[in-house]
């Protein structure tokens, strides 16, 4: 992560976010802490930032 909360990818690709719901353990200090303060019913949802490369040539021959 660079300056300023920029992101770089090591391969040239297509970036794609995802959300997925978030269920932390039972018995981890974030459910203890976070869980807790929420109204009922909230969802917490996690980020995933994936890069999917290039498909490359292969035509190599030796």
């Amino acid at each position: 992560m660079g300056r300023n909360k920029t992101l770089y990818a090591l391969e040239d690709g297509i970036v794609r976010y995802t959300k997925e719901v978030y269920v932390p353990l039972p018995r981890s200090s974030e459910s203890r802490e976070v869980i807790c303060c929420l109204p009922k019913g909230a969802v917490l949802y996690k980020t995933f930032i994936n890069v999917i490369p290039v498909t490359e040539v292969g035509s190599f021959k030796l």
